[in-house]
């Protein structure tokens, strides 16, 4: 049954439109249930089964990704914008699938989203970014949709980084260089995008603390740079807040760095930095 589903998505007309249909309907009855076996419609969809299936979900996404082509200097408005709404998409989805980590947090379903988030991020460096560029004029408010949906996929690989190295799992920290270079890259990207464009307001700049997999702050590093936040916590009552935010804020930092993407994973580091959209 696997292999079918993996010939209908090779073969669907609108992958990304199928990949998001699984984990909508079929992770989502597997999560309402209590027993975890799915419905009946996703019958081999099974928390036993998840892995499978999630790999799967992963790897057509990424392929899905790189059949986007970057859009030629010569195409017209309406075939960038097609181009956009495909990469919208596709960065929904991703951030879908990232976030079953949260649920599913064994020790493969880790590694295949620090591995296809990779290579996700990779694809959209290539192939994203320079349409994303020739167009954020015309579509500034799409664009940064876009960008805040990533930046919320990429916390998260950066959570599971943290979670990874506090369990010392050689076979998960083996992903952190590579997704450290991906996500530097991305930040100079989106840095260059903004300074091309006047557009260096629209980001500021924060410190990323450790986090695990729900969110929560990791002890070793509240134990460490316990004085650091006390420091920053007062900084940050003039700045924009948001709910869901991983970062203490400094003035000094935000004059030093108008213009900053999405966020890098520092291996080494004990506080990451980290940007937020606004």
């Amino acid at each position: 049954m696997i292999s079918l589903r993996r010939v209908h998505l090779e073969h669907t007309e609108d992958v990304l439109q199928a990949v998001d249909k699984i984990a909508t309907e079929g992770v989502g009855a597997l999560m309402d249930s209590e027993s975890r076996q799915g419905s009946e419609r996703w019958g081999t969809l099974s928390k036993g089964s998840f892995n499978v299936f999630y790999k799967l979900m992963m790897v057509e996404l990424v392929n899905a990704a790189r059949r986007i082509a970057a859009p030629t200097q010569s195409a017209n408005r309406q075939v960038r914008e097609e181009k956009l709404l495909e990469w919208s998409v596709a960065v929904k989805v991703l951030h879908m699938l990232v976030n079953f980590v949260k649920e599913f947090d064994g020790r493969p379903n880790l590694s295949i989203a620090l591995k296809y988030g990779r290579m996700f991020i990779e694809v959209f460096l290539r192939q994203a970014m320079p349409l994303l560029d020739s167009i954020f004029r015309i579509h500034t408010d799409d664009i940064q949709s876009i960008l805040k949906k990533l930046q919320l996929s990429t916390r998260l690989l950066q959570h599971v980084c943290s979670h990874s190295k506090v369990i010392k799992d050689v076979s998960l920290t083996n992903h952190i260089p590579p997704l450290k270079k991906a996500l530097e890259v991305l930040l100079y990207k989106v840095k260059a995008m903004l300074f091309n464009n006047k557009c260096t307001e629209a980001f500021w700049l924060g410190n990323l603390k450790n986090r695990d997999l729900q969110g929560q702050e990791i002890l070793s590093q509240a134990l460490e740079s316990q004085s650091d936040t006390d420091r920053t916590t007062a900084d940050v009552t003039d700045m924009p807040t948001d709910d869901e935010s991983d970062v203490d804020l400094s003035e000094e930092e935000v004059a030093n760095n108008p213009a900053v993407s999405v966020g890098e994973v520092d291996s080494d580091a004990g506080v990451d930095s980290y940007s937020e959209i606004v």
